[in-house]
């Protein structure tokens, strides 16, 4: 419920990720909310918003529904929020994105304006940049899907 509501409000207010972790003023309050409630509930329910991050990125692809084009972004911002969720899920992830989802995500982003779409790219290598958790996964990922 947590991240559902934070969607809503995600979709609700539409700011853009920066890297920097902003994403305009009325917003960041109420998503550094939602990232300090799931901190909190991730000592005993670590398992369960991993699996729900998950299911919410792999189900926003393949939906044309406007709240699902803003769950990466909103994935992404709460990324930059808190390291402790983007180290729980980045392995898992990086293991699920298979030629299809791959293609699925090139779908789903290739309606963004080039610059929305230069920002989610930047806010990606600064989180890839900034991770330690399965590093060597994500750089094997890398190579294999760069030059296969």
């Amino acid at each position: 419920r947590v991240l559902s509501c934070g969607l809503k409000d995600f979709c609700a207010h539409g700011a853009e990720v920066t890297a920097a972790g902003t994403a305009g003023d009325k917003r960041v309050p109420k998503i550094a909310s939602v990232v300090g409630i799931l901190g909190h509930l991730a000592s005993r329910h670590a398992g369960s918003i991993k699996q729900e991050l998950l299911r919410m990125f792999h189900e926003s692809l393949g939906s044309p529904r406007e709240h699902h084009k803003a769950t990466v972004p909103f994935l992404l911002q709460l990324a930059l929020m808190s390291p402790a969720l983007l180290a729980a899920v980045s392995p898992e992830l990086v293991d699920s994105l298979k030629p299809p989802v791959l293609n699925q995500l090139h779908q789903h982003f290739s309606s963004v304006p080039r610059d929305e779409l230069e920002g989610v790219v930047g806010v990606v290598v600064h989180l890839l940049c900034h991770t330690s958790a399965g590093a060597l996964r994500t750089l094997r990922f890398l190579l294999a899907t760069a030059a296969p």
